[in-house]
Parts: structure tokens; C-alpha cells; sequence
């Protein structure tokens, strides 16, 4: 019973001490290592084939394959550090020199770069043999590496003109923008891609702007070099205009006269109402432009009917960019109706003599009538009295003598 007891105890104290004593390793390893965990086509990716794990035995001997998809990756360069030697076909033999002794430390034993080609995963898998000074095999531990496809995103994260304001808000899918300045010749334009391997193509206006509209076209293109994308600003550049281009700019008057009419005109004031006489179908209309050297055109001036007739005074600045039109209703009256005169318009002279010419030959005409009629009446009573005395001196002819009176009168005036 004491023995088995012992042999117990002698168990447990074992145990004890190798979980309390650090484990010493005795099995070396090969390991591969790469620079990048993920590269695109046409990037190199380093990777470094390392005896580790070095304990109390030594690495001896090694001839090892390193396997690589060749679809995917290419050998740029193989170097064996003084170790090794390396060759570049694929499987990649790393075969330890025969001059060199043990590997009693950790070491890199060859140092190969790949190239990427194409888009995929690619093992990197080591084969073949290590053996340690106690003739134990070496643990071999294999990689990846992942060739990722160029990115097609061509879009902005971000898009700016310091000093000014784009419109409207930036969005990534808004691809057109516009934006104003004043007296500003030169811009900066701040674009900033959502995938920083894109590369961005600024037009070269923007550091020298004209006045007017200007297009400056920003062009992203992607990773995989295809895809792009193209913003555009609209920059509007005012300057403040000079007195000769203010001039040339103008499509104003500066008076507009009816002849016959008082207009109360300003030039700023387009509207204008003027009422007529029926007998009037056409203006005499003096329209002054403040650049002599604009259009002046007028239409509707003739025929004008009765009621509202729009007369249209266009005027187009000197610069041909601005016009201005001033319009003229003109309200023609209706018709009045014909009155008799009595007396004529002493406005016509014609009629003031026909006038004057019937006057006197109805008066002439009246006063030879009246002249005729009196005379006659007068005649008639003349000869009525003539023929009764005639009468009276023959009946008394009959009954007595009637001296000559004429006679006696005469005798007794001598």
C-alpha cells in the first residue's frame, strides 16, 4: 500500500513539473513570408523563405520547392542570401549550399520577388525535405497571396473652388455643377478621387478664365484604366464692365417723342398708352437709343384700326447681346358721326368761299326780285289810276265843258 503510494506521488510530481518547466522546441521549421497580403496586377509582392523555430537542433540539410500559380504571378527576381541556391522556374527549387554549415539561428535562406498578373489567389506552397542535425524533419509552412482586379470606381469624394460656392451641393453622381466669381481670372480647382489610385485630368482653363461661361472638366480615371468618369463645372466670370462697354451693352433710350402728343417718358419705364383721333393711322415717332450705334426698329406704326393698337419700338445694343423693347398702345377713337353745318369749318378755306359766293348771289338774287316785284305792283297801281281818270273826263265830257287847265294856268302866269 506505502508503495503504490509512493508511485502515485512520483506520477503527480512529474506532471507538475513539465506544465511548470517551459517546453523546450525541438522540431525547426521553413516558413514563408510575404511583403503584402493582397497586391493587383502588375504590383510586386516579396517573399522570404525562413528557417525558424531554431532549438537545441540545428538545420542540417534542406532541398525545397516553392510552387506558385503562374497564371497569376511571375518571378522577378530570386536571391539565396548566401544560403541557397535559387532558381526562377516554377516549381522554385531552394537548395541549401553545400559549403555552408548548420543553420543554428533563425535566417532568411532566399529572398523571391513575384510580379503580379492577373486577378486570383495564388498558393505559395513549399515541398520537398529539411532535415536537422538530429536527422528530425522540419516543419514546412506554406502562404498566400491574393492578386485583387484593378478598381473601377472613377468617382470624386470630394470636389471644391476655394472662395466660391458650386451648385448645387456636391454628390458623387452629380456629375455637372455651376458656379459664378467676379473679377477673378484664376481659379483653384480641389478634386479629390474615392479610390486614392485613381488618377484625375484638370482642363487647364481654369487658370485662365474668360469672361462669360467656362467649362472646366474634371476626368477621373480608375485603376484599371478604362473606366472614367467626367465632372464639369460651369464657371461664370463677371467683370465689372467699362463705360464703352457699358455703352456698347446698352438697349435703352433715352427719348421717345409722338409728334402731335406729350409722352411722359423715363427709360426705364417699357409702357406707354397714347388715344388718337379716328382720322389718325400713323405717328410720327422720333426714337432716340442711348448708344447711337444700336438697332432701332419700330413696328406697328400704320393701319391702325379702332381700339388698342401695340406699336413695338425694339432697340438691340451696339454688342448685340442685349435688347429692350418699348411698347406704344395707341387707342384709336371711333368714328363721329356727320353734323350739318350751317356755317362752314373755318378751317377750310374752300368751303369759306363757297360760302361766301352763294351768300351774295342770294342776296344779289333777292334784292333784283324784290326790286321786280315792287316795280310791277307799283306799275299796276299806276295804270289802274290812269284808266279811272280817263274814265271820270269821259262822263263828264258828256254833261259839261272842262276848260283846258293847263291853259289858264299859263295865261295867268304871264
Amino acid at each position: 500500500m506505502k508503495k503504490g503510494f509512493l508511485n502515485i506521488l512520483a506520477i503527480i510530481s512529474f506532471l507538475v513539473a513539465f506544465l511548470l518547466v517551459p517546453k523546450v522546441a525541438f522540431a525547426a521549421s521553413i516558413k514563408v513570408e510575404r511583403s503584402a497580403d493582397t497586391i493587383k496586377p502588375g504590383q510586386d509582392v516579396t517573399v522570404y523563405v525562413k528557417a525558424g523555430d531554431i532549438g537545441t537542433d540545428s538545420i542540417q540539410d534542406y532541398n525545397l520547392t516553392l510552387n506558385y500559380d503562374s497564371s497569376k504571378l511571375s518571378v522577378k527576381s530570386v536571391d539565396g542570401s548566401g544560403l541557397s541556391t535559387v532558381n526562377s522556374s516554377n516549381p522554385i527549387s531552394i537548395i541549401k549550399n553545400s559549403g555552408s554549415g548548420p543553420i543554428s539561428s533563425d535566417a532568411t535562406i532566399a529572398t523571391i520577388v513575384l510580379t503580379a498578373k492577373s486577378p486570383g489567389d495564388s498558393a505559395l506552397s513549399l515541398g520537398q525535405n529539411c532535415k536537422t542535425i538530429s536527422d528530425k524533419t522540419c516543419d514546412l509552412k506554406s502562404s498566400t497571396v491574393k492578386v485583387a482586379p484593378f478598381s473601377s470606381d472613377a468617382s470624386l469624394s470630394s470636389l471644391k473652388i476655394p472662395n466660391a460656392t458650386i451648385s448645387p451641393k456636391f454628390d458623387k453622381n452629380v456629375t455637372e455643377y455651376s458656379s459664378t466669381i467676379q473679377d477673378i481670372t484664376e481659379i483653384t480647382v480641389n478634386a479629390i478621387a474615392s479610390d486614392s489610385n485613381a488618377k484625375i485630368m484638370i482642363s487647364e482653363n481654369y487658370k485662365n478664365l474668360q469672361k462669360g461661361d467656362n467649362d472646366i472638366k474634371i476626368t477621373v480615371t480608375a485603376e484599371d484604366g478604362k473606366t472614367t468618369k467626367t465632372y464639369m463645372i460651369k464657371v461664370t466670370l463677371k467683370l465689372t464692365p467699362t463705360d464703352e462697354e457699358l455703352l456698347k451693352a446698352s438697349a435703352f433710350l433715352t427719348n421717345l417723342k409722338v409728334k402731335g402728343f406729350n409722352l411722359d417718358f423715363a427709360k426705364e419705364l417699357k409702357k406707354y398708352t397714347l388715344t388718337v383721333p379716328y382720322k389718325i393711322t400713323k405717328l410720327k415717332i422720333t426714337a432716340e437709343p442711348e448708344n447711337p450705334n444700336a438697332k432701332v426698329e419700330i413696328d406697328g406704326n400704320n393701319k391702325f384700326k379702332v381700339g388698342r393698337n401695340p406699336v413695338k419700338i425694339n432697340i438691340t445694343s451696339e454688342d448685340e447681346q442685349n435688347k429692350e423693347t418699348y411698347t406704344l398702345n395707341v387707342i384709336r377713337s371711333k368714328q363721329e358721326k356727320k353734323i350739318v353745318q350751317t356755317c362752314p369749318d373755318t378751317t377750310s378755306k374752300r368751303e369759306w368761299i363757297m360760302f361766301t359766293i352763294s351768300a351774295l348771289l342770294t342776296f344779289t338774287l333777292g334784292i333784283v326780285l324784290g326790286y321786280y316785284l315792287s316795280k310791277k305792283e307799283v306799275l299796276q297801281k299806276i295804270f289802274k289810276k290812269v284808266k279811272k281818270d280817263k274814265k271820270v273826263e269821259e262822263e263828264l265830257s258828256n254833261t259839261i265843258e272842262i276848260p283846258d287847265l293847263k291853259k289858264s294856268k299859263n295865261k295867268k302866269n304871264k
